[in-house]
């Protein structure tokens, strides 16, 4: 069993995922980078290295001083946990420093199995608050070496964790958003047969959009693990770590799997960390990519929801004659009454939006049964129909005078 001593830079520390030698050299003269990540096919979302190459790049890490941790962030049902952990077992996992897992089964199982092994835990989704955070710390107590903390984690938030938490953290500086994950095929179904090559870990690279906005293209990937979809601009936050250094925060991670050249994923890591250090804003300013910081400052996700929430409840009373059922821009409204009224009652001609708007409705506006026909005196629980009128929503209220 090798023995690592992590250093104790001036700095906080930088790791970033590497896939050749050329990669490991690379990082053995980047400035306070001294942690590699090794993704193998097998047990990585988007690795591509096979079980022999991962036991080359970290010899090879090892003897440039570097720490070679193994990634195995999988989720596994039960099936695919024994598979992978029969195959594992005959895997020589005394070359790696640490290993980074994201399944709790997989934590567990380690620390039964290798419990001299360290664990790096990614705690990315779902472990937003400090409670579950410590509780983890207390799961894994012995074994526990670093929380990978979610970038949905305002500032804040983060300089607080790094103080309370007991282990070190680390958190993702440059690379990028994650939107959406599915472990389903949903690029490969739409691809001919003869693209497909079965001696070679399934490792497709495509864009997407969506309908409304077709000019617009996300990065998606397809591994034998599932799909990913990413925002198409980057998560950067490398011009900000003077309070998260000050707080304590471990290890910055710079992903540029994105940006591989030529199978190297660690591409002109020794300027980039080099940057950090002297200019990083001119490092932001000069990136290949746009970037972004979306929940660094505040995270704006719940904003709207008072604004989603309906704000008509306190109109359902005996001035709501009518509400709106469904509409099409520029054809009809469908109303649904409420109780009986007559156009006379209708006095201010007005409705409310769900978000609590007041609308006047258009003065020459006439209501029709579902036979087509105008009329004037309404019945409760029956369907009305008018022209188009603009705003009208599903939810609006049509109230009386």
């Amino acid at each position: 069993m090798c023995s690592f001593v992590a250093s104790s830079p001036e700095y906080m520390q930088f790791n970033t995922f590497v896939s050749s030698i050329a990669d490991i050299d690379r990082c053995a003269n980047a400035a306070n980078l001294y942690e590699v990540l090794l993704e193998p096919a097998l047990l990585a979302r988007q690795g591509k290295l096979s079980e022999q190459r991962v036991h080359e790049l970290a010899t090879a890490a090892l003897q440039r001083g570097l720490r070679p941790v193994l990634v195995w962030d999988i989720l596994m049902p039960e099936r695919v946990m024994k598979s992978v952990c029969d195959r594992i077992q005959n895997w020589d996992l005394t070359r790696f420093a640490a290993i980074r897992v994201c399944d709790p089964g997989v934590a567990y199982w380690l620390l039964i199995h290798f419990p001299e092994i360290p664990l790096q835990l990614i705690v990315e989704t779902g472990n937003h608050n400090l409670e579950s955070l410590l509780g983890w710390c207390e799961i894994f107590s012995g074994n526990l070496e670093r929380l990978v903390l979610s970038i949905e984690l305002p500032e804040e938030k983060l300089i607080e964790y790094c103080q309370a938490l007991p282990v070190a953290c680390e958190l993702l500086g440059v690379g990028q958003i994650l939107l959406f994950y599915s472990p389903r095929s949903l690029l490969a179904e739409h691809l001919a047969e003869e693209n497909f090559n079965p001696d070679s870990p399934l490792y497709l690279e495509a864009t997407a959009a969506f309908a409304d906005n077709p000019n617009r293209h996300f990065p998606t990937l397809e591994t034998g693990h599932g799909t990913f979809m990413f925002l198409d601009k980057d998560q950067f936050i490398l011009d900000k770590l003077d309070a998260l250094q000050a707080a304590g925060l471990h290890t910055v991670r710079l992903d540029l799997r994105h940006l591989e050249q030529e199978g190297d994923v660690a591409v002109d890591i020794e300027r980039i960390c080099s940057k950090i250090l002297s200019d990083p804003a001119s490092l932001r300013v000069n990136w290949s990519r746009e970037t972004r910081a979306p929940f660094f400052k505040a995270n704006r996700t719940t904003a709207l929801f008072p604004r989603m929430k309906s704000k008509v409840t306190d109109y359902r009373n005996d001035a709501c004659l009518a509400e709106v059922l469904a509409g099409e821009g520029g054809k009809y409204v469908v109303f649904y009454t409420r109780r009986p009224f007559e156009v006379s009652q209708m006095k201010s001609k007005s409705m409310i939006m769900p978000t609590g708007e007041e609308i006047k409705l258009p003065q020459e506006v006439t209501f029709r049964n579902l036979n087509g026909e105008q009329i004037d005196t309404f019945e409760s629980e029956q369907i009305l129909v008018t022209d188009w009128i603009k705003k009208a929503v599903p939810g609006s209220l049509l109230l009386g005078g």
